[in-house]
C-alpha cells in the first residue's frame, strides 16, 4: 500500500482539472504484476460529465477521447442529459423490480456502507456482460483513448476501475486506493444532489452519509468475492462476463507498458 505521501503525489498527478467536475482521473501509472505500468492517456474515470463547461468541453476534446461510456441509467441520461455522444453501458448492482433503497436501509453509517458492499458485489452479477463489453472495446487501439462515467464517479465507475485495474494485474491495495481517492475529490460540498436522491429514497441521514462515502473494506470485499464467487478475475471476465482469453491479453497489451 501506499503511504500517504506517494497517495497524495498520485492523486494530484492523476486528476484532470475541470471546472463543472471534480471527479475526473486518469487510469494510467500504476505497478503491474509483470513488472509494467498501466498507460498515461488512454482510460479515464470519471464523474457526472453532463456538468462539463462550455470551456471544460474545450479542455475535454484536446484530451483525443475517442469513446464515452455513460453507466448511468435510463431516467438519470432523461433527467441529465450528457453533453457528449456516449455508447450507454448501463451498470446495476441489483436486479430489476428491487424494493428502494430506503426499504432495506438500516439507521446507521455502518448501514449505509453495508448497502454500498451489497450493491458491488451485486455489480459483479447483474453487470458482467456490460462490464465485459467495456474491457473488451478497451482491448482495440480504436477503442482509445476511453472515459467512462456514472454520476459521482464512485459506486458503479468504481467497480468498473477495480476490475480493470486487477485484470491488468495491479496489485490489490493500490485498486482500494484508487477507490479511496473519490473522498479526496467528491466532498460533501459535491454531494448535495446525491444526498438529496437518497433522502428521497427514504434512506436516514446517516445511513444516506455512509452511502456516499468510500469505505475501504466496502471495495475490499467485493473483490474478495471475485476469488471466492467466481474462482479469480480472470476466470470472472472469461466465464462470466464474455471476455474471451484472447481479449484479455489484448487488454492487457493494449494498456500496460511493459517497459517501465
Amino acid at each position: 500500500m501506499h503511504d500517504d505521501r506517494d497517495l497524495a503525489a498520485g492523486a494530484r498527478e492523476r486528476r484532470v482539472a475541470f471546472a463543472g467536475i471534480t471527479n475526473f482521473r486518469d487510469l494510467g501509472g500504476y505497478r503491474t504484476s509483470s513488472g509494467g505500468v498501466t498507460r498515461w492517456g488512454l482510460v479515464y474515470r470519471a464523474d457526472a460529465l453532463h456538468k462539463l463547461t462550455d470551456d471544460d468541453l474545450r479542455s475535454f476534446e484536446a484530451l483525443g477521447i475517442r469513446l464515452v461510456y455513460d453507466l448511468r441509467g435510463d431516467v438519470e441520461r432523461t433527467d441529465f442529459p450528457s453533453r457528449l455522444a456516449s455508447v450507454h453501458m448501463p451498470i446495476v448492482g441489483r436486479p430489476a423490480g428491487s424494493p428502494p433503497l430506503g426499504a432495506q436501509a438500516g439507521v446507521s453509517t455502518s448501514d449505509g456502507e453495508t448497502i454500498l458492499r451489497d450493491m458491488y458485489v451485486g455489480i459483479l452479477e447483474h453487470s458482467a456482460t456490460q462490464i465485459g463489453a467495456i474491457l473488451r472495446s478497451l482491448s482495440d487501439p480504436q477503442g482509445t483513448p476511453a472515459v467512462f462515467h456514472c454520476h459521482g464517479g464512485k459506486d458503479r465507475t468504481g467497480m468498473v476501475a477495480a476490475v480493470l485495474l486487477l485484470a491488468l494485474g495491479v496489485d490489490r491495495d493500490v485498486v482500494l486506493d484508487d477507490y479511496v481517492l473519490t473522498s479526496q475529490y467528491r466532498r460533501i460540498e459535491h454531494q448535495q444532489d446525491s444526498l438529496a436522491n437518497m433522502l428521497a429514497l427514504g434512506l436516514p441521514i446517516e445511513a444516506a452519509a455512509g452511502v456516499l462515502g468510500t469505505p475501504r473494506w466496502a471495495m475490499s470485499a467485493a473483490i474478495a468475492s471475485i476469488a471466492e464467487h467466481y474462482g479469480g478475475i480472470d476466470a470472472y471476465l472469461t466465464q462470466h462476463a464474455g471476455l474471451s482469453p484472447d481479449a484479455l491479453a489484448a487488454l492487457r497489451e493494449a494498456l500496460v507498458d511493459p517497459s517501465v
